[in-house]
């Protein structure tokens, strides 16, 4: 079996203070694996290599209807994409687009995603720590269930101790193979381990964002 959080964050984020070094090592000793999903940015992909743990390479893009986290990708995808054409660049990568927090009002979520879309998309987080109001997560789980789209869980872990809080445990499958994590879904429902983070990380968060740019510290 294979623990995996499929939301996490390094200090590449312009809100996150998670050296990769850290969670790589935190990583380890948890047996989680992190999908590193960084705003924007792919940076961290390189530096998680270069520490040799397993890891998930992605990233949440800001595109025109909110936040969309492509897995499993190697080029970055630019923000203010547009929601279709960033769905379309995951998935010429090989990579599978994934929904994050898309209910949650206090966020970048997507909203209800039209009809013409819904296709495109290969899983949803139904389970997000960060999501303050739980109808946020339960509105994420009834969109995966109406439209048949497999529900993971994430951390969005920004800060290190909220790492190992939130994970999925599935069945083992090759970490290279996109197509591997949907048959190890489709064969076996994964088990979330679902906790909610403590609330003031989202208030934290913002303020490490703004200091961030006012220091100058925007890109690490």
């Amino acid at each position: 079996m294979m623990k995996i959080d499929f939301h996490v964050h390094t200090h590449h984020s312009i809100d996150s203070l998670i050296n990769p070094s850290d969670l790589a090592k935190k990583s380890k000793a948890l047996g989680i694996i992190p999908a590193i999903t960084d705003h924007n940015s792919i940076r961290a992909h390189k530096e998680m290599r270069s520490l040799g743990g397993p890891f998930i390479p992605g990233e949440e893009i800001y595109t025109d209807r909110g936040d969309l986290i492509g897995l499993f990708i190697e080029d970055e995808i630019p923000k203010g994409t547009a929601f279709e054409e960033a769905l379309d660049r995951i998935h010429q990568q090989g990579g599978l687009s994934y929904l994050p927090h898309m209910f949650d009002i206090s966020r970048k979520g997507g909203g209800e995603v039209p009809a013409r879309f819904i296709r495109k998309i290969d899983l949803v987080e139904i389970f997000n720590a960060r999501c303050l109001a739980d109808s946020f997560n339960e509105k994420a789980l009834d969109f995966a269930k109406k439209n048949l789209i497999p529900g993971l869980a994430g951390s969005d872990s920004h800060f290190l101790f909220e790492f190992g809080s939130t994970y999925n445990t599935l069945g083992d499958f090759d970490l290279d193979d996109p197509k591997a994590l949907i048959k190890s879904i489709e064969a076996k429902e994964p088990v979330l381990t679902a906790r909610k983070a403590p609330i003031y990380v989202r208030g934290t968060t913002r303020f490490v964002s703004l200091w961030k740019r006012i220091s100058g510290k925007g890109k690490v």
